[in-house]
C-alpha cells in the first residue's frame, strides 16, 4: 500500500532543520528580547510510543540573526512522529538554536503536559543557575560581597540598639521633630506630689 500523505504530512516528514531553518539577518544593534511561544509540540515516547504534550517557550537576544517564525513552527511540529524523550527534545532545539542563530542570550523551556500523574518542565539556558551555583566568585566579587555583609551587620546592630529603647513621653503637640527621651529599665516614673495649702 503507498503511503498518500496530504502536503502538510509530507512537508514535516521531509523538514530538515539544517537546510529548511530559515534565518534572517538581524537589521538592529540595541539589545531586544524575542519570546516566541510554541503550544502544540508533541513527540512520541521512545518506550511506550505514547503521545506527549508540551508547550515550548523560547526567548533569545539576537546577534546577527534571527530565526523566521514559519520556519521553527515547522521545525518544533517535525518532532511529532519522533520518538524522543522530554530531555533530547529540548536539549536538541537548544542546541540547533544556539549553533544556527549564535544569540547573545538563548532560553528554552518545555512545559510538558502531565502524564501518568507526572509533569515535567526542562529549562535550558545559556544564563544557567547550575552553572552560576557551580562556579567560583572572583576574589573582587567576594571582597565586595564581604563589605556588604560589614554593612549590613553594623546596621542591624544599630536598629536593635533603637529598640533597647523605650519612650515614656509622647511628643508635644507642637513639636514636630519625634523627639522622646528615652526610658531605660531601670528608670523611675517621677511622682507628682500634691501640696496641703
Amino acid at each position: 500500500m503507498s503511503e498518500n500523505l496530504r502536503y502538510g504530512e509530507q512537508i514535516l516528514k521531509e523538514f530538515d532543520p539544517e537546510t529548511d531553518l530559515e534565518i534572517w539577518q538581524n537589521k538592529h544593534e540595541r539589545d531586544y528580547l524575542i519570546k516566541i511561544t510554541l503550544p502544540e509540540f508533541c513527540c512520541l515516547c521512545p518506550r511506550s510510543g505514547y503521545p506527549d504534550f508540551a508547550t515550548i517557550y523560547v526567548e533569545y537576544v539576537p546577534n546577527k540573526l534571527v530565526v523566521e517564525l514559519k520556519a521553527i513552527k515547522l521545525y518544533i511540529n517535525s518532532f511529532m512522529g519522533r520518538n524522543i524523550s522530554h530531555e533530547d527534545s529540548i536539549n536538541e532545539i537548544y542546541s540547533l538554536l544556539e549553533r544556527k542563530l549564535e544569540p547573545k542570550y538563548l532560553k528554552i523551556v518545555g512545559d510538558f503536559n502531565p502524564r501518568g500523574n507526572v509533569h515535567t518542565v526542562i529549562e535550558i539556558s545559556s544564563e544557567s543557575p547550575i552553572k552560576k551555583q557551580n562556579e567560583p566568585q572572583p576574589r573582587s566579587e567576594n571582597r565586595a560581597n564581604g563589605a556588604r555583609r560589614i554593612e549590613e551587620r553594623e546596621k542591624d546592630r544599630k536598629r536593635d540598639e533603637k529598640r533597647e529603647f523605650k519612650s515614656d513621653k509622647k511628643p508635644k503637640s507642637g513639636d514636630k521633630s519625634g523627639f522622646r527621651k528615652p526610658a531605660f529599665a531601670d528608670d523611675k516614673k517621677p511622682r507628682v506630689v500634691k501640696k496641703d495649702r
